[in-house]
């Protein structure tokens, strides 16, 4: 499991590496469903901390782009609230490069780091995902209601849209298309399945 693999990954000083072929697999992919006729969808993919702070991020994902001819906006980056932490303004710079390409760039699990809500103002961002740390008890919890319609309004009122991850049943969807919430993420729409089938999920998805 990811929880498993990547810390040892970071410790290990491999998670640029692994970040980068898990990017270059992605977008290749991507293009070559792009090549068969299936062209609505995106592809997200996180990024770590590592590769921000290497400073190379925006040349690597300038060259996958030009080389997979993938259309930019199709290609979400997703980074961590926690990762932004302390983030230097060479980095910033650099995110703001990535999305002058037309890339997207997402806050992942947003409302379990420690982040002021003024970095909002600072990071050039698209879209928040709101962890599922928050939906999982939906529509049950009352607090939880609150926090998500809270987060919601917040990235509208900012010009963000807003992904809710962690969706699992037809009650908890129903909830969020009455917050308003732009796009959901989780198993009810379906689980992780490998190349091939997700190939025949996006054919014939009603979701898409």
């Amino acid at each position: 499991p990811p929880m498993e693999f990547i810390p040892l990954a970071e410790e290990c000083g491999l998670i640029s590496e692994i970040g980068d072929w898990v990017l270059i697999e992605a977008c290749t992919q991507q293009a070559n469903w792009v090549e068969k006729g299936i062209t609505d969808f995106s592809v997200s993919v996180n990024v770590a901390s590592d590769q921000l702070e290497s400073g190379e991020l925006f040349s690597k994902v300038s060259k996958i782009i030009e080389t997979t001819k993938i259309l930019p906006s199709r290609l979400i980056l997703e980074i961590t609230e926690n990762t932004l932490l302390g983030t230097t303004e060479a980095i910033i710079e650099q995110m703001v490069q990535i999305r002058q390409l037309g890339v997207i760039l997402e806050i992942d699990d947003f409302g379990t780091g420690y982040s002021s809500l003024s970095y909002l103002k600072r990071f050039p961002v698209d879209t928040l995902k709101i962890d599922r740390a928050f939906i999982k008890d939906l529509p049950g919890d009352k607090d939880d209601i609150s926090i998500v319609q809270g987060i919601i309004a917040l990235a509208h009122n900012l010009g963000l849209s807003v992904v809710a991850e962690g969706v699992e049943t037809n009650e908890q969807k129903a909830l969020l298309q009455t917050l308003e919430c732009d796009v959901i993420q989780g198993y009810l729409l379906s689980r992780p399945l490998p190349v091939n089938e997700l190939e025949v999920w996006l054919k014939e998805s009603v979701y898409l």
